[in-house]
């Protein structure tokens, strides 16, 4: 049996919430989470581990005027605040992209949209637009467009919107909702976490995740917010083990089922005392079964080859008159 696992890492920065105006959770100028993904990523080139970093399409800019055209809502990019990088790094932040692609680990660059747009609650211009801005910074800013998206809130735009615009695979919210309360908080600290195989529908591979954030824990602070309040009870040297414990027991029942774990967080979501230790010390593991052969670690774009791969080698089976 071999367990297949993806990382996926929300990099929203002022993006994230700007349709509410709330940036608390948030440092002032963005340099807390910057050092979080650096931490990230030296610990991935530790150990060789590729992560899908799910990049706001606007955050590529260096610089603009604040006015994007398209068939937006009005007052959409009101907290747009049309100046650079240099004044307003929670909205501007080409120097992340820099530093994920000079790594010598192959991480992959992929979209949360132009301007974190919830799709449900916009029109399918408005999709169309966001996809067509983010997909024409990906081929200047990168070099080439982007296969892979991950919905803001998990709210999918239209099949017809993603492939026209070049996506083949989404991450996709799958998990049950808990029958009660209690069952959910339970849930949360000890699982068992979403595991299902990925799948090619309507020509679009769907990766299946959960609806809270995996890779960190909701039991320890979480960036610069204190721990769910169900949660606030618990030592944090025990929400750690317990979250280690989480990680790894989610990797065991991808590999005991001959499956997919698809673990993730936002970028805020880090820090370097509470939520990074647990990671590192998962990544280690990682690391370990990959060298046993019983994990696989794939970006949602190698993930995207193998599940296509292996469907037209199916199909061709199908077809052999030999068979």
């Amino acid at each position: 049996m071999v367990g297949t696992v993806t990382i996926s890492v929300e990099i929203e920065l002022g993006w994230g919430i700007h349709d509410r105006q709330e940036y608390d959770h948030l440092s002032d100028d963005g340099s807390q989470e910057r050092r979080c993904l650096y931490r990230l990523l030296d610990v991935c080139d530790d150990y060789g581990i590729p992560i899908s970093f799910d990049i706001v399409g606007h955050l590529l800019l260096h610089s603009c005027e604040g006015d994007h055209s398209g068939p937006y809502p009005e007052g959409w990019f009101d907290e747009d605040p049309g100046t650079d990088m240099e004044s307003d790094p929670l909205f501007y932040a080409p120097d992340i992209v820099a530093e994920i692609a000079r790594r010598r680990t192959d991480h992959e660059i992929c979209t949360h949209t132009f301007s974190h747009a919830v799709c449900d609650a916009m029109p399918p211009e408005v999709q169309k637009q966001e996809l067509e801005h983010a997909q024409r910074l990906h081929e200047r800013v990168i070099g080439n467009q982007t296969e892979s998206l991950v919905p803001p809130r998990h709210a999918c735009p239209s099949l017809d919107g993603l492939t026209d615009h070049g996506i083949e695979i989404v991450r996709i919210q799958d998990d049950d909702p808990a029958s009660n309360p209690i069952q959910r908080l339970r849930e949360l600290l000890l699982g068992p976490p979403l595991v299902r195989l990925s799948a090619l529908n309507d020509g679009l591979v769907e990766t299946y995740c959960t609806q809270h954030p995996s890779l960190t824990a909701p039991s320890l602070p979480s960036g610069r917010s204190p721990p769910h309040p169900a949660f606030r009870w618990l030592p944090v040297r025990i929400g750690k083990r317990l979250h280690e414990r989480y990680l790894r027991n989610a990797t065991e029942l991808a590999v005991e089922r001959d499956s997919h774990l698809h673990l993730w967080c936002h970028l805020f979501d880090l820090n370097r005392e509470y939520q990074l230790p647990p990671i590192e010390s998962f990544l280690e593991t990682l690391n370990e079964l990959k060298r046993e052969g019983t994990v696989e670690v794939k970006t949602m774009r190698e993930l995207n080859e193998e599940i296509r791969s292996e469907t037209a080698t199916e199909q061709k089976l199908e077809d052999s008159p030999y068979v």
